[in-house]
């Protein structure tokens, strides 16, 4: 905190000799013999008013200028904030001005407090969407100094899904990610968006398109950069209609193009061959979908039915599994040579698309 907000520790002034605190009878700090908080002789003077406040449950101007200097001698004291927001909740909408000059300034010196961003969401959220410019402002500040601030990201999000300036957010987190491609917060912070916001037209298949070409030009930046790829599966797996269809990154042919690109830049790029992996196990599982669903279909219509589905039908989808698991498997094996600290989980992959197969081979007979 700076000193314009709370004042320089030389001019502190024993809260004994404040006539405003005349009435307040202070409740001293036990003596502690085992693994004692080593106060300052001021922490625990402000301290031992805090405490009778806490008895009388008072909240006033006067507790909120106490909180001022908590705060100042340990910026981390959730009761402090605590009690310094029901001070606000008190005196009502005028002390919200004065909150934000404050919280500015331990953000200035303490950009990633908890308590700091908790209260500075009550008060932007209280103020409404009137604070939205001021909010954008300062989360940029924070994130200018640090681009990768957990907190100023979520409070970005708690700001504009009480505005619903999504499109604003979409384009500054565009910014962001063309500043730093790798910057995973602003990744996150695009697929919080379009999450949220709603979707321009009625043709999701272009949509998505541009999106995955948005994608594929981030991946053609920094093919090792594991942002875009965890981002593109995502948005088969987040967003709507895809997050409900069964292996939809595999009924997406651009995602195979966009795997095929990128290894032929990087080779060994684990990544992508983890995606393109993904990509023929989703083909390999949708064929053996349709292989017993027409097995089934077969069986119920008869005998003399189920042995021509088994001889026309079914060794030639049983060929398509077998053929996109053999394409699984080869890139999950190069991911293995390319990323072998993670061999258990490609080990386990693999077993994953052994199972298709033998489950699929067994039709065959």
């Amino acid at each position: 905190m700076s000193a314009a907000a709370a004042g320089p520790a030389s001019s502190y002034v024993p809260y004994s000799k404040r006539p405003e605190w005349a009435d307040v009878v202070p409740v001293l700090l036990e003596p502690q013999r085992v693994v004692a908080i080593q106060y300052t002789a001021e922490h625990a003077d402000a301290f031992s008013y805090f405490r009778a406040v806490l008895r009388s449950k008072e909240r006033s101007e006067r507790v909120l200028r106490l909180t001022t200097d908590l705060i100042r001698f340990n910026q981390a004291d959730y009761t402090a904030w605590r009690v310094r927001w029901e001070c606000v909740e008190a005196l009502g909408p005028a002390a919200l001005a004065g909150e934000l000059d404050f919280t500015h300034a331990v953000m200035l010196e303490s950009a990633k407090n908890y308590q700091l961003w908790n209260h500075r969401r009550l008060c932007a959220l209280k103020l409404g969407p009137s604070s939205a410019d001021r909010e954008e402002e300062f989360t940029r500040e924070a994130i200018n100094f640090d681009e990768k601030n957990y907190h100023a990201w979520a409070h970005r999000q708690a700001i504009v899904k009480m505005t619903g300036r999504w499109q604003a957010e979409l384009e500054f987190a565009a910014e962001l990610i063309s500043r730093d491609v790798r910057n995973n917060s602003a990744w996150n912070q695009r697929m919080f968006v379009l999450q949220h916001m709603p979707r321009p037209g009625t043709d999701d298949a272009a949509w998505l398109r541009s999106e995955l070409e948005y994608v594929a030009t981030a991946i053609h930046r920094a093919p090792r950069n594991e942002s875009p790829w965890r981002y593109l599966t995502g948005l088969f797996a987040t967003l709507q209609p895809w997050a409900s269809q069964p292996r939809a990154l595999s009924r997406c042919p651009e995602v195979h193009t966009i795997c095929t690109e990128a290894l032929n830049d990087c080779p060994s790029c684990s990544f992508a061959l983890d995606v393109m992996a993904q990509y023929y196990e989703g083909l390999a599982a949708l064929g053996a979908a349709r292989l017993a669903a027409e097995v089934q279909r077969g069986q119920a219509a008869g005998p003399e039915a189920a042995a021509a589905v088994v001889e026309e039908v079914v060794p030639a989808l049983v060929g398509a599994v077998l053929q996109a698991c053999e394409a699984a498997q080869a890139a999950l094996e190069e991911a293995g040579v390319a990323d072998p600290m993670r061999g258990p989980y490609w080990f386990h992959r693999q077993r994953s698309v052994a199972h298709i197969v033998s489950a699929s081979t067994s039709l065959l007979t």
